[in-house]
């Protein structure tokens, strides 16, 4: 993939906003991935998600890396999330936030995840 401008690069690997790019660029941390083009600073993308997340801390309430399949296939998703989520337990919705949270991560990780772990159920409480 191109060098991309800033923002296109913070879309391009999941990030929810463009601030930790030029944070990670302002330390020093980046400085592999750019290169200036016509007097724009652009950022290589390739490799760039794995830096990003080398060089941060996971929290809870940050902004994610998610690097997706090169194409969406839903269907795995749903099969993977299906396997991994003890949906008997479920109902219907509405649901709380704790099964929100639990959909939305599975899901985050079944979208990079390259096979279903099989015997991997996640149980879900209220």
């Amino acid at each position: 993939m191109a060098a991309l401008t800033i923002s296109d690069a913070a879309k391009a690997i999941g990030l929810s906003s463009r601030s930790q790019l030029y944070r990670l660029i302002q330390d020093g941390r980046l400085d592999d991935f750019i290169s200036w083009q016509g007097g724009k600073r652009l950022i290589e993308v390739n490799g760039l998600a794995a830096a990003v997340r080398d060089a941060t801390q996971y929290r809870s309430n940050s902004a994610t890396v998610v690097e997706p399949k090169a194409s969406m296939d839903w269907d795995s998703i749903a099969a993977t999330c299906n396997e991994w989520l003890d949906v008997e337990t479920w109902g219907k919705p509405p649901w709380n936030a704790v099964r929100w949270a639990t959909l939305y991560l599975s899901v985050v990780d079944a979208m990079t995840a390259d096979e279903p772990e099989p015997d991997s159920v996640m149980p879900v409480s209220d």
